[in-house]
């Protein structure tokens, strides 16, 4: 495993030269690079890794032990009903009444996943209800994407769980019970009763009707005072940049009321620079009611963060308050003397109690950018992405693939002997059985380029495991690496490939370290009053040292941020969770931010979801999703 490995001492900063528009990974980025149906598998079993594959990938090691400023108050193992340990089990986490209720992700294995629900009415001996545990349908699994929220109405009067469901890796063809979010009634959390299981968007990105609905990174409920109705917003993984809204005021019978939000299409949030900023998406929100409008924080991984007032969440209502940009140069490399350009991610986000502020948070698994170029034949000097496979050694520091590479079709029987790079047309057979052919007649490295379809512009994460350095481009660049002339992406997809061992280019895929993801800070601008529009603009940003230091690019975990809860009483203290760099607490203002608490365990942490909880007295606490043990409890001092 990477943690395992030896890390090379290398002069990594001196190194690195301006690096603006170069390419991401797959580590790096959690969908396909352009929006499209690029995750779909061509045939059952074929092996493509669902979206967010490489994402929550854990790493060994983790840093020493810190207590500043923060008070643990109690703990709570949740058991995995595997019975395969709980390492890079627990997910996210939400809280309400006396109960906290924390997702059971894909890992170790993805059977038997669901939510544990754990009692937290003594929040110094915290305890898993054993008998409560929500599952998942078989395939299915829940990550980012839990809460429990009151709804009184004619249909349903009690509290209502959402989460969502994915469908687990290589579960193919995936059951009619699969996708979509699913609502429990928890008024009774020891004993959950089914309300939905399995609503959500049923259209296919080609227009169609499927059995089941879209898997569902994550979601959101909100009830609307004006209108009465309480609605919730799914991020839809496989029509990307898509934005679903439905109404579940009778939660046993939602309906999509918007199933035509994208907002690059709508409001322009992409950006023409960088040009590595091309995976413009939906991943996750809040709704935050202000004034006499309803605004939902929306975060669009390289689109940036965004505001939409959705008072009124019908087609052609939601309006534009503001987005944000990402600058031309990473502000926390820019800082050490690194000139490249920043990576984009934005992950998730919390608006301040005041609404003048907001905090979000941009996930980066991968400490290095890879960088690919085409090194020869006509189109000598492109850049292009190259997406790894989910268990093939990553490119780094220390592997890249370089020299010249052997066209060999489709790699779907055995090959001739071979040397260096094989250059492998996607279909036919698995991702893993071109693996494995192209290892067994010699070749050191491969890169598989979309076959013709309509979305041959996308990429894929493809589910193989073997010894060498195995990556997925798209249709262009394959083609572009064949010579094909006049190639473009507007024919890209309809150009047929040429016959197996055509010549091909040479190409170099490197990797320079580019640091962990970071903390953002914005002031915002927000009128109460519907159809004004706002602002967002950027004060600063924050990131733990070690995140910007190549001495811990490998061996201490994953150091990228993950999520941010804002104190709800005070708009200058927010608390974040820091996967391996544990739990952090900022002071934020117009002025930055500032840490001013910090806790690692001993053997250290790997907190995913974090979240802000009274008790019955009004009592404060802050609670944290460890992803290899279950619940923290913690009290802020300082």
């Amino acid at each position: 495993m990477r943690g395992q490995r030896r890390l090379r001492r290398t002069a990594l900063l001196s190194s690195l030269t301006l690096v603006v528009g170069v390419m991401v990974t797959g580590v790096s980025q959690a969908h396909p690079d352009h929006p499209g149906s690029g995750g779909r598998e061509d045939f059952p079993g074929e092996g493509v890794a669902d979206g967010m594959y490489k994402q929550h990938d854990g790493t060994e090691g983790h840093l020493p032990p810190v207590n500043n400023n923060v008070t643990l108050v109690g703990r709570a193992e949740v058991t995995n009903p595997a019975g395969t340990g709980n390492t890079g089990r627990v997910a996210d986490v939400t809280a309400f009444g006396d109960y906290a209720y924390l997702n059971a992700f894909r890992e170790p294995t993805c059977g038997q996943t669901g939510v544990h629900v754990v009692d937290i009415s003594d929040p110094a001996h915290p305890a898993e209800v054993l008998d409560a545990f929500i599952p998942t349908s078989a395939g299915s699994y829940a990550g980012e994407g839990i809460q429990v929220m009151h709804v009184d109405n004619a249909y349903f009067s009690g509290d209502l769980l959402a989460h969502q469901n994915e469908t687990c890796p290589g579960a193919a063809p995936a059951p009619p019970n699969s996708g979509g979010i699913s609502l429990w009634d928890v008024t009774d959390p020891r004993h959950p009763q089914p309300v939905a299981l399995h609503t959500g968007d049923f259209t296919n990105p080609g227009g169609g009707l499927d059995p089941a609905p879209n898997q569902t990174h994550s979601m959101r409920m909100w009830t609307n005072n004006f209108d009465g109705k309480t609605y919730v917003v799914l991020v839809d993984d496989e029509e990307q940049a898509d934005v679903d809204i439905m109404d579940i005021t009778d939660p046993f019978h939602p309906v999509m009321v918007n199933d035509t939000l994208d907002l690059d299409v709508l409001f322009g949030v992409d950006q023409a620079t960088p040009t590595n900023l091309t995976s413009v998406f939906s991943h996750d929100m809040m709704i935050t009611k202000i004034g006499q409008r309803y605004v939902m924080n929306m975060n669009y991984w390289d689109g940036g963060y965004v505001l939409l007032d959705v008072t009124d969440p019908g087609p052609g209502k939601v309006t534009l308050i503001a987005e944000s940009d990402y600058a031309a140069l990473d502000e926390q490399r820019l800082a050490r003397g690194h000139s490249i350009s920043p990576e984009g991610n934005s992950h998730q986000s919390e608006l301040s109690p005041n609404k003048k502020f907001l905090l979000g948070t941009d996930e980066d698994f991968n400490p290095f950018r890879v960088i690919a170029t085409i090194d020869s034949g006509p189109y000598a000097g492109t850049s292009y992405i190259a997406t790894q496979a989910s268990d093939t050694p990553p490119i780094d520091q220390d592997t890249e693939i370089s020299g010249p590479t052997t066209y060999v079709g489709n790699a779907c029987a055995a090959l001739p002997a071979g040397s260096g790079t094989a250059l492998v047309e996607r279909g036919t057979c698995t991702f893993q059985a071109k693996l494995n052919n192209i290892t067994a007649a010699g070749y050191t490295a491969g890169i598989v380029f979309q076959n013709v379809r309509a979305d041959c512009l996308a990429g894929v994460t493809m589910l193989a495991s073997g010894g060498i350095p195995y990556v997925f481009v798209n249709r262009l660049r394959g083609l572009q690496l064949l010579g094909i002339a006049g190639v473009t992406e507007a024919n890209a997809c309809t150009t047929p490939s040429p016959a197996a061992g055509s010549p091909s280019a040479t190409t170099t895929i490197r990797a320079v370290f580019d640091g962990w993801g970071y903390v953002r800070l914005f002031g915002t601008e927000i009128s109460p009053k519907v159809g004004v529009p706002g602002s967002i603009t950027q004060i600063d940003t924050y990131s733990v040292p070690e995140a910007q230091d190549p001495a811990y690019a490998i061996g201490f975990g994953d150091l990228s941020v993950h999520e941010v809860a804002m104190d709800p009483d005070n708009s200058e203290i927010a608390y974040i969770s820091y996967y391996a760099a544990g739990f952090r607490v900022v002071k934020y203002g117009k002025t930055g931010i500032q840490e001013v608490g910090a806790f690692i365990d001993q053997g250290g942490n790997n907190f995913w979801g974090v979240e802000v909880w009274k008790d019955e007295t009004g009592q404060k606490y802050i609670l944290g999703s460890d992803r290899d043990f279950g619940l923290y409890i913690f009290r802020f001092t300082g």
